[in-house]
């Protein structure tokens, strides 16, 4: 739902407003950037800068996730299907946002400037995309996550392809594990809500 904010600025703050031309759009427009723009500076205010825009791309994030799955049909890894060339060009443009840095000569690992607002979107994703299983959340905040560092640049067969790659490798394991949890929580409910017999009670 929108809300409506009235602001009452001076002159000067209206003219300084207009004149901000870096930032597009009218001046309610402007204000809207600058507050999200502000939300980023703060760390404690990072999620919900977030949120806001987890939510906005919502429908381009389960259409890429749609695509994603697709892949999955014929292999239980698409990455089985790639040949060294199509890996080594993603991989390239994953360094090249860096999402993913060289510890050797043939390993890779994912940064700390994707890992942090990765783990942070997985967070909130849960609750965003309620009902998804563990690994489709884990690529929903890949594709969110890869948007945001590559600054939209990364287009829709890119984003598939490189949030394929970094999920195999890397962040799947943060949904296995979130999925053990799940289920090591939904077994501990089932057996502390079980009624217990008039032997194990004595016993």
């Amino acid at each position: 739902m929108v809300k409506w904010v009235v602001v009452q600025l001076s002159d000067r703050e209206y003219q300084i407003l207009e004149k901000l031309d870096d930032i597009e759009g009218d001046p309610s427009q402007k204000l809207r950037t600058l507050l999200r723009d502000y939300l980023f500076t703060i760390p404690r205010l990072h999620k919900d800068y977030h949120i806001i825009h987890l939510e906005e791309k919502k429908d381009l994030l389960f259409e890429i996730l749609v695509s994603i799955w697709k892949e999955y049909d014929s292999s239980t890894s698409p990455l089985e299907k790639w040949d060294e060339e199509k890996v080594k060009s993603v991989r390239d443009e994953l360094m090249e946002i860096n999402a993913i840095r060289p510890v050797g000569p043939f390993s890779f690992t994912v940064t700390g400037l994707l890992k942090k607002p990765w783990l942070a979107a997985y967070y909130h994703v849960s609750n965003i995309f309620e009902d998804l299983d563990e690994f489709s959340q884990a690529c929903i905040a890949s594709i969110y996550v890869l948007d945001f560092l590559s600054k939209g640049t990364f287009k829709f067969e890119l984003l598939k392809n490189s949030t394929i790659l970094l999920n195999e490798l890397f962040m799947f394991s943060y949904a296995v594990a979130r999925k053990k949890a799940h289920e090591t929580q939904e077994s501990f409910k089932r057996r502390s809500s079980s009624p217990c017999s008039d032997d194990q009670l004595t016993a």
